[in-house]
């Protein structure tokens, strides 16, 4: 990995895209405060709506105080990002009508989508996120994977592949557990020739969904690593579930309060990331098919790794007390 020179001479990247999964104004309010006080500038994603689903819950932009929340953060610095208009399917009128909605009170249309797992109107969802044989084995082993993901396909209800594509400069995609994320893959962001027709640019992300996770990846010792590597990382998370009775949880509170005492850290969004690290690898940067399967398969061992051998990530945290408090 070539080394890369930073903005204001400052030596390494730490950032995060929140999923606003189980994101309350009561939960999530404390913990930007936080953040900002600490000067950390990061991407949070929204809904539109509020979740129509059984599995999901949070609030969205229909909820004063919460959008008066979301407009404040933004006005601060952070990135406002998408994670589909709402949690449960969409049709194409409602996903249409909710982006005019984003841009009437964001004053923008969102630059970056994060698909909601189950959603129908998911961009390249599921299984659909893998290569042939990778694709196969998990719509054969995880079926809920395998359900209808049709954001991209033309004539379904769920269609909006064409705006996806007009609006939406990046989209997640392979995760590593690696703090320093641009070490797992050089290539970001990158453009996927097979998902090409209804996507832009897609980014890799450090998988740390909960805060179990993000304790025991973001350590003293892999900040210390991250900046002596000149490193990159791009942290996916849920802050949503860092508070319990009123109190955000304290290795967060340690990690975030280390890191932010490095000078030389830049602390930004990711999309300022995202296009900086485009202006320096001068763009259009096509992801062999090779280096793609590698990143696959790196990643669904993370997967299993965290789920089925350290039981650590929100299939197991979900049904702890730490979750139901």
């Amino acid at each position: 990995m070539k080394k890369i020179c930073f903005p204001d001479n400052k030596k390494f990247v730490f950032t995060i895209v929140d999923d606003t999964d189980d994101s309350f104004l009561e939960n999530t309010k404390p913990i930007y405060d936080f953040l900002f006080e600490h000067g950390i500038l990061i991407t949070k994603t929204i809904w539109v709506y509020p979740p129509r689903d059984r599995e999901s819950k949070g609030h969205s932009l229909q909820h004063q105080g919460y959008r008066s929340f979301i407009l404040d953060i933004k006005n601060k610095g952070y990135e406002i990002a998408l994670h589909n208009v709402g949690s449960g399917s969409y049709f194409r009128k409602e996903i249409l009508k909710g982006l005019e909605e984003y841009k009437n009170l964001l004053g923008e249309y969102p630059n970056i989508h994060i698909n909601h797992s189950y959603n129908a109107d998911s961009i390249y969802g599921g299984f659909k996120r893998f290569s042939f044989p990778f694709s196969f084995l998990i719509k054969l082993l995880h079926p809920v994977y395998a359900q209808k993901y049709e954001g991209e396909i033309p004539g379904s209800p769920h269609f909006w592949g064409d705006i996806h594509k007009k609006l939406i400069k990046y989209s997640r995609n392979y995760e590593t557990d690696q703090l320093n994320t641009i070490k797992f893959n050089p290539y970001m962001p990158y453009i996927d020739k097979s998902k090409e027709q209804y996507s832009n640019y897609w980014f890799s992300a450090t998988f740390a969904p909960n805060q179990w996770m993000f304790n025991k990846i973001v350590t003293p010792r892999a900040v210390d690593n991250l900046e002596q590597e000149g490193g990159v990382c791009i942290l996916y998370t849920h802050l949503g579930y860092y508070m319990k009775n009123g109190k955000i949880d304290q290795g967060f509170i340690e990690k975030i309060k280390y890191i932010s005492q490095k000078n030389n850290g830049w602390f930004v969004p990711v999309s300022t990331v995202l296009d900086f690290l485009m202006e320096n690898n001068a763009g259009n940067i096509v992801i062999p098919r090779i280096v793609k399967l590698k990143l696959e398969l790196l990643y669904l061992f993370v997967r299993f790794k965290y789920r089925r051998i350290l039981k650590i990530d929100d299939y197991t945290f979900k049904k702890s007390n730490e979750y139901s408090s």
